[in-house]
């Protein structure tokens, strides 16, 4: 696996990888057609690009260059993406999950950054937490991911990406060693995110939508 490169300078400026944003009215979620939601390649992973439009709703960007904010599709299945449970989205400890992928919930749609240690941070557009290993968990496998307020330094909020062979990325926690993991190999709604040991073939590890 090569080392994925760092993403900073993904978001545009006018994004403001800190400013959170008004949640748009609910609107149906739009629906995946032929191959699925169109992406584009970040450095290795193709993700769903996302934009605000005029009247603050999102839509898919046009490209890279367009885009506001990333949906991140499971390996397991390209039209499941991370999902942050709304019932528990209010405080920290949020609940990470997959569920079908709707560009249009800011509740799935995340800023990429890098820190200056090499590492990315994910945060949620809807709420502004961070994505978090759970510090009481992190010592064996099942780690609990869940999103949380900003913590300087934390390396549980920290993720290094590694491209494999077969096109999709890992993403591995660099204060534990152990890699977000679909729950049980299931890319059904409502499956929790959690860290794991590496499992070699595992496609409950791989995130993106295949090669770039």
């Amino acid at each position: 696996m090569t080392k994925m490169k760092r993403l900073a300078g993904i978001i545009a400026a006018a994004a403001g990888v800190l400013t959170l944003v008004t949640a748009p009215a609910a609107t149906a979620a739009p629906q995946p057609t032929g191959d699925g939601f169109k992406t584009v390649s970040v450095h290795g992973m193709k993700l769903i690009p996302v934009k605000r439009t005029s009247t603050g709703a999102r839509t898919q960007a046009a490209g890279l260059a367009d885009a506001d904010m990333f949906l991140i599709p499971s390996g397991l299945d390209t039209n499941k993406c991370w999902d942050a449970d709304l019932n528990t989205i209010n405080r920290n400890g949020t609940r990470m999950q997959l569920w079908d992928c709707n560009f249009d919930a800011d509740h799935q749609a995340f800023y990429i950054t890098d820190n200056p240690e090499g590492y990315t941070r994910f945060q949620n557009v809807a709420s502004g937490r961070y994505l978090d290993a759970d510090l009481n968990t992190i010592n064996q496998n099942g780690t609990i991911v869940q999103l949380w307020d900003f913590i300087a330094g934390a390396k549980n909020q920290w993720w290094g990406g590694t491209v494999n062979p077969e096109g999709y990325v890992r993403f591995q926690n660099p204060s534990s060693g152990r890699y977000l993991t679909a729950e049980g190999n299931s890319a059904s709604n409502g499956t929790r995110l959690q860290l794991w040991s590496f499992i070699a073939g595992g496609r409950s590890q791989w995130w993106g939508d295949g090669p770039a």
